[in-house]
Protein backbone atom coordinates (compact mmCIF):
# COMPACT_ATOMS: atom_id res chain seq x y z
CA UNK A 1 0.00 0.00 0.00
CA UNK A 2 1.37 3.36 -1.03
CA UNK A 3 0.61 6.92 0.00
CA UNK A 4 0.65 9.41 -2.86
CA UNK A 5 2.30 12.70 -1.85
CA UNK A 6 1.87 14.51 -5.17
CA UNK A 7 -0.15 17.28 -3.51
CA UNK A 8 2.73 17.97 -1.12
CA UNK A 9 5.27 18.00 -3.92
CA UNK A 10 3.15 20.37 -6.04
CA UNK A 11 2.86 22.73 -3.06
CA UNK A 12 -0.93 22.67 -3.18
CA UNK A 13 -0.75 21.83 0.56
CA UNK A 14 1.97 21.69 3.22
CA UNK A 15 0.44 18.86 5.23
CA UNK A 16 -1.22 15.55 4.39
CA UNK A 17 -3.23 13.51 6.91
CA UNK A 18 -3.72 9.79 6.41
CA UNK A 19 -5.87 7.49 8.56
CA UNK A 20 -6.72 3.90 7.74
CA UNK A 21 -7.11 0.41 9.16
CA UNK A 22 -4.77 -2.01 7.43
CA UNK A 23 -4.76 -5.80 7.45
CA UNK A 24 -1.18 -7.01 7.06
CA UNK A 25 -0.60 -10.13 5.00
CA UNK A 26 0.07 -13.22 7.10
CA UNK A 27 3.12 -13.96 4.94
CA UNK A 28 4.87 -11.00 6.60
CA UNK A 29 4.82 -12.54 10.07
CA UNK A 30 4.86 -16.21 9.08
CA UNK A 31 8.50 -16.70 10.18
CA UNK A 32 8.25 -14.67 13.38
CA UNK A 33 6.91 -15.37 16.87
CA UNK A 34 3.69 -13.57 15.95
CA UNK A 35 0.85 -16.07 15.69
CA UNK A 36 -1.83 -13.55 14.76
CA UNK A 37 -1.95 -9.83 14.05
CA UNK A 38 -5.12 -7.78 14.40
CA UNK A 39 -6.03 -5.15 11.81
CA UNK A 40 -3.67 -2.23 12.43
CA UNK A 41 -4.96 1.31 12.88
CA UNK A 42 -2.60 3.78 11.21
CA UNK A 43 -2.59 7.56 11.52
CA UNK A 44 0.04 9.56 9.65
CA UNK A 45 0.71 13.27 9.42
CA UNK A 46 3.12 14.10 6.59
CA UNK A 47 4.58 17.61 6.43
CA UNK A 48 6.88 19.15 3.84
CA UNK A 49 10.21 20.29 5.32
CA UNK A 50 11.91 21.31 2.08
CA UNK A 51 11.11 20.78 -1.60
CA UNK A 52 12.62 17.30 -1.47
CA UNK A 53 12.23 16.16 2.15
CA UNK A 54 9.26 15.43 4.38
CA UNK A 55 8.57 14.42 7.97
CA UNK A 56 5.97 11.78 8.79
CA UNK A 57 4.58 11.46 12.32
CA UNK A 58 3.12 7.99 12.57
CA UNK A 59 0.91 6.23 15.12
CA UNK A 60 0.33 2.49 14.80
CA UNK A 61 -2.13 0.62 17.07
CA UNK A 62 -3.06 -3.03 17.18
CA UNK A 63 -2.66 -6.35 18.93
CA UNK A 64 -0.34 -9.25 18.24
CA UNK A 65 -0.78 -12.77 19.55
CA UNK A 66 2.45 -14.30 20.82
CA UNK A 67 3.32 -17.61 22.52
CA UNK A 68 3.75 -17.60 26.30
CA UNK A 69 7.39 -18.32 27.17
CA UNK A 70 6.36 -20.85 29.82
CA UNK A 71 3.14 -22.52 28.64
CA UNK A 72 3.21 -21.71 24.90
CA UNK A 73 -0.42 -20.56 25.19
CA UNK A 74 -1.55 -17.54 23.20
CA UNK A 75 -0.92 -14.15 24.81
CA UNK A 76 -2.50 -11.03 23.33
CA UNK A 77 0.05 -8.22 23.35
CA UNK A 78 -1.33 -4.75 22.52
CA UNK A 79 0.92 -2.13 20.95
CA UNK A 80 0.67 1.61 20.40
CA UNK A 81 3.68 2.88 18.47
CA UNK A 82 4.43 6.56 17.95
CA UNK A 83 7.35 7.38 15.68
CA UNK A 84 8.67 9.95 13.25
CA UNK A 85 10.19 9.13 9.88
CA UNK A 86 12.14 11.38 7.54
CA UNK A 87 11.29 10.93 3.87
CA UNK A 88 13.39 12.05 0.92
CA UNK A 89 15.29 10.99 -2.17
CA UNK A 90 18.50 12.71 -1.17
CA UNK A 91 19.80 10.94 1.94
CA UNK A 92 20.38 7.18 1.83
CA UNK A 93 19.37 6.82 5.49
CA UNK A 94 15.90 8.29 4.90
CA UNK A 95 12.88 6.37 3.70
CA UNK A 96 12.77 6.65 -0.07
CA UNK A 97 10.05 8.31 -2.07
CA UNK A 98 9.50 6.40 -5.30
CA UNK A 99 7.50 8.13 -8.05
CA UNK A 100 5.70 10.39 -5.54
CA UNK A 101 4.73 7.38 -3.38
CA UNK A 102 5.69 6.17 0.07
CA UNK A 103 5.48 2.44 0.83
CA UNK A 104 3.71 2.68 4.18
CA UNK A 105 3.43 -1.10 4.71
CA UNK A 106 7.21 -1.48 4.99
CA UNK A 107 7.40 1.38 7.52
CA UNK A 108 4.55 -0.08 9.58
CA UNK A 109 6.02 -3.58 9.52
CA UNK A 110 9.51 -2.39 10.56
CA UNK A 111 8.03 -0.63 13.57
CA UNK A 112 5.87 -3.61 14.58
CA UNK A 113 8.89 -5.92 14.43
CA UNK A 114 10.72 -3.60 16.82
CA UNK A 115 7.80 -3.92 19.26
CA UNK A 116 7.92 -7.73 19.51
CA UNK A 117 9.01 -8.45 23.09
CA UNK A 118 11.72 -11.03 23.74
CA UNK A 119 9.26 -12.99 25.85
CA UNK A 120 5.76 -12.75 27.23
CA UNK A 121 4.19 -14.71 30.07
CA UNK A 122 0.48 -15.47 30.26
CA UNK A 123 -1.52 -14.89 33.44
CA UNK A 124 -2.19 -18.61 33.84
CA UNK A 125 1.53 -19.44 33.75
CA UNK A 126 1.63 -19.25 37.58
CA UNK A 127 -0.53 -22.40 37.66
CA UNK A 128 2.02 -24.32 35.57
CA UNK A 129 3.93 -27.18 37.16
CA UNK A 130 7.40 -26.27 38.42
CA UNK A 131 8.72 -29.82 38.41
CA UNK A 132 8.14 -33.13 36.77
CA UNK A 133 9.74 -36.49 36.13
CA UNK A 134 13.45 -35.79 35.72
CA UNK A 135 13.19 -31.98 35.67
CA UNK A 136 12.72 -29.03 38.01
CA UNK A 137 12.31 -25.33 37.29
CA UNK A 138 15.14 -23.39 38.92
CA UNK A 139 14.64 -19.72 39.52
CA UNK A 140 17.51 -17.30 38.96
CA UNK A 141 17.94 -16.64 42.71
CA UNK A 142 18.11 -20.42 43.36
CA UNK A 143 20.75 -21.23 40.77
CA UNK A 144 24.43 -21.60 41.59
CA UNK A 145 25.56 -20.08 38.29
Amino acid sequence: MFIDITRLQNRSTNEFLYKNTIVLDEALYKNTDIRKLSPVEVSADIKRITDTSYKMSLEIKGEMTLPCSITLNDVIYPFDIKTEVKLSNEDEEDVKIIQNNIDIISIIWQNIVLEIPLRVVSEDANNSPVSGEGWKLIREDESNI
